[in-house]
């Protein structure tokens, strides 16, 4: 993980590519849906950093309690949000759990066909939420280096792929962290 701010540059094209593509689709909120260290640093940022112009509004679902995930099913309109379920080991139970409810309920707003480009996965390679991710047909799947740890993550894909959906300059922040 001390690496990531610099090994991290060489992957910018490609959340760079990802982020302009549903800012060119409408998209205007999302939703991280994760646990412990796949929600931590987003959570950070979007606190910190607040949202840019024409960027994402993120929220962060990261609790099983039925008031909290009611609280964004009621909020958010799945047409026009992206989600983005993150987990390491692509099996946490809970993270899963969220991409299934609000799977089915994006399905049920904009239909079968279309559902896929709803939602980017963030996991390690080979995981089961990369597998899922390519049978449901997600818009993308960062896959992130095994060998950093959840809690070490915020500057690796969990952290800069949230960060940069609210607008965050990750050139400038990967700079600062490597400095």
């Amino acid at each position: 993980w001390l690496d990531s701010p610099t090994a991290m540059v060489s992957r910018l094209t490609e959340i760079d590519d990802v982020v302009d593509a549903v800012r060119d689709d409408g998209y205007t909120h999302a939703l991280l849906m994760g646990m412990g260290g796949s929600s931590l640093a987003p959570e950070v940022f979007r606190k910190v950093f607040d949202v840019a112009d024409d960027f994402l509004d993120l929220a962060v679902l990261d609790s099983t309690d039925p008031a909290a995930v009611r609280f964004w099913r009621e909020r958010l309109d799945p047409a026009r949000t992206l989600f983005i379920p993150a987990t390491k080991s692509g099996g946490t139970v809970e993270t899963v759990s969220f991409l299934k409810y609000f799977y089915n309920l994006t399905a049920d707003t904009v239909g079968e066909a279309r559902v896929g480009e709803h939602f980017v996965a963030i996991t390690d390679p080979a995981s089961g939420l990369a597998e899922l991710a390519g049978e449901l047909g997600f818009r993308h799947t960062f896959l992130n280096d095994p060998d950093i740890g959840g809690r070490y993550s915020a500057l690796s894909m969990p952290g800069l792929v949230p960060a940069r959906l609210i607008g965050v300059d990750l050139r400038r922040l990967l700079e600062a962290a490597q400095a």
